[in-house]
């Protein structure tokens, strides 16, 4: 689509590719270039002085125990727990209405009105919880937030990176995640998981050879 903006233009425009979570910039950086022949540089701004990702790793054994660590822990504070499922997501969350938590959960098999009003409720208030799938990874502002709680492992770095992200935003405060792992396979994923983020590892980003539902349109 760029390319075919600069040839309607009849000169080359400035591009500009923003993410929190690419580990191949360089490559990327040639790739959304294209055939421009204008000066190119990948930016990295500076890291936060707020210290060191506060993450933890626990073996819960099961779904219902990890709703009675999360009703006990960091109670008076906003928590947002990702899990891999629907099923999952409601399963949870009624779990946690029954140890009287203040709960609210979204997923793409509700209403976009349900999942606002799920969302604006959990902005406004303080001492709840959240429970959603990877559609609270990216975009929606659920306003100030305390603590990230995964469930299990997510599949890649890059959306560990981005969920994490969602805490720390306040001054004087740093970013947090908790891993409750509900089976042996899931701790071990988890524990690889954060030994690669450890590493500075992240999944590099590969751009279609091919596009062709691009040429199609």
């Amino acid at each position: 689509v760029l390319e075919r903006i600069s040839r309607l233009a009849g000169r080359e425009l400035q591009r500009l590719g923003l993410s929190a979570t690419v580990g191949n910039p360089e490559d990327l950086l040639e790739w959304l270039a294209g055939s421009c022949e204008g000066k190119r540089r990948v930016m990295l701004p500076p890291t936060s002085d707020d210290g060191e990702p506060d993450v933890k790793l626990d073996f819960v054994a099961s779904l219902s125990n990890a709703a009675m660590v999360i009703s006990r822990l960091h109670r008076g504070e906003k928590r947002l727990v990702f899990l891999d499922s629907r099923a999952r997501v409601e399963e949870l969350a009624t779990r946690l209405r029954e140890f009287d938590v203040d709960t609210f959960a979204t997923h793409s098999s509700l209403s976009p009105e349900q999942r606002h009003q799920a969302e604006e409720a959990f902005a406004a208030r303080e001492d709840c919880v959240i429970v959603a799938t990877s559609v609270l990874e990216l975009g929606i502002d659920v306003g100030d937030l305390d603590r990230v709680i995964q469930i299990d492992a997510p599949p890649m770095v890059s959306s560990f990176l981005q969920r994490m992200g969602r805490t720390g935003r306040r001054s004087g405060t740093k970013r947090n995640c908790l891993f409750l792992a509900t089976s042996d396979d899931a701790l071990l994923q988890a524990a690889a998981l954060i030994r690669l983020w450890a590493d500075e590892f992240v999944e590099p980003v590969v751009p279609p050879a091919a596009p062709l539902h691009v040429l199609a349109q």
